[in-house]
Order: structure tokens, then C-alpha cells, then sequence
């Protein structure tokens, strides 16, 4: 099965998201939110990393797609700290920016809900299954922390190939100072334990009975 195949069924949030931008762009003759479409494409790549990490055979390029997945899984979780920008304005309606900014954080948290499903099952595989549900939450505690480089620091992804140096003096500043950086490490544990049960949550319902079966 392709990745397109297997996912195709969140088109339709993404398609209704487009149709929300296009008319608010129509109607303000404004580009704002012109964002949210590339953080959703961000959002995708850890789940098309996680796909491929799965359907890869070999010793050594699993790994590099773990380690790159990694890298672009806080961007997926990211798009929730879009809703900053959720203001009163007299163009719009606040409740339709609301409707715009919650749905792309939805979809992305969703999505990366869904690569992590990929990477446990292949961690599964490979490793101690007790281990297992620590580098979950590991991988929580991380995706906080790079939310927090992102937002406040304002670094992604990208950065780590086009400024390496300046991004790594900032993490080594956080990592040698955790207690004049309380705030840092506070919004990064807090906000990893918070996706932890929120996914939890999301593999319970996952398993959970059909809400409609046939007699």
C-alpha cells in the first residue's frame, strides 16, 4: 500500500482547511495565515518518514529515518502554538480564525499521533518492548523542547543543517543552565506529558468498539 493510499483519508480536513484560507483570503484580500498551509506540510513529513521507516529493510537506514523523524516530529505538534495569533480583528470573525487555527492544529497533531504509531511499531520490532513506552515519553519530552526552540526561539528544523553552530550554543545554554532556564525545561516536560496522555487517549479510541456496526 502507498503512503497516499494509506492516508488519503485525512485529504478531506486538509482540503477544508484550503477552502477556509482561500475565502478569508478572498474576502480581507489579506495572505494572513498564509503559514498554515506550510506548517501542515511539515507536519506531513514526519508522517511520510515514519511510513518509510516501516516499509525500509537494511541495518543502517531505518535508523536514519528514525533520527530524521525525530528531527521533524515537534513541527507536527508545533502548529498548536499557532493559536498565539488567534486576535480580534474587524475583517473576520474571531470564531473563524478559531475554526481555521484549531482545525490545522488537529490535523497536525493527528498526524504526528500517527507517524508515533509508526515508530513504536517498529521500535517493537527491534528493541526490548519494555523499553518501549520510555522512548515514547522521551520522544515527548523532546518534541516539548523543540516546540519551545521553535516558538520562542524561533529555530526549526531547518536549522540544524543551515545554522548549526548558533543553534547548538543555544541548547548547550539550556542543558549547562536548567535553572536560570526553568522556564525552558517547565514548558518542555508540561507539554510532553500533556501530548503523552492526549496520546494515550488517541490509541485507546483507536481501539475502541466502531461507534456504528451492522446487525
Amino acid at each position: 500500500m502507498t503512503f497516499y493510499k494509506k492516508y488519503k483519508w485525512l485529504a478531506p480536513m486538509q482540503l477544508f482547511i484550503a477552502g477556509l484560507l482561500v475565502a478569508r483570503m478572498l474576502r480581507t484580500h489579506t495572505i494572513m495565515f498564509a503559514f498554515i498551509p506550510w506548517n501542515l506540510f511539515l507536519a506531513v513529513i514526519p508522517l511520510y518518514l515514519s511510513y518509510q521507516l516501516n516499509k525500509t529493510t537494511g541495518k543502517r537506514t531505518p535508523w536514519l529515518y528514525l533520527a530524521t523523524w525525530l528531527l521533524f516530529f515537534p513541527n507536527a505538534m508545533y502548529i498548536i502554538t499557532d493559536i498565539f495569533h488567534l486576535k480580534e480583528r474587524t475583517d473576520v470573525p474571531q470564531c473563524y480564525d478559531l475554526l481555521i487555527l484549531f482545525s490545522a492544529a488537529i490535523s497536525g497533531v493527528i498526524m504526528g499521533f500517527l507517524s508515533l504509531q509508526n515508530v513504536e511499531q517498529y521500535l517493537r520490532r527491534k528493541v526490548n518492548y519494555k523499553l518501549v513506552p520510555w522512548a515514547v515519553l522521551s520522544f515527548f519530552i523532546l518534541c516539548g523542547y523543540g516546540i519551545y526552540l521553535g516558538r520562542y526561539l524561533r529555530w526549526n528544523s531547518w536549522d540544524i543543517v543551515a545554522q548549526p553552530v548558533s543553534l547548538l550554543i543555544d541548547i548547550k545554554q539550556d542543558l549547562l543552565n536548567p535553572v536560570r532556564n526553568n522556564q525552558c525545561w517547565m514548558l518542555s516536560i508540561l507539554f510532553g506529558i500533556w501530548l503523552h496522555v492526549l496520546y494515550r487517549y488517541f490509541k485507546k479510541f483507536g481501539h475502541s468498539v466502531p461507534l456504528y456496526k451492522k446487525d
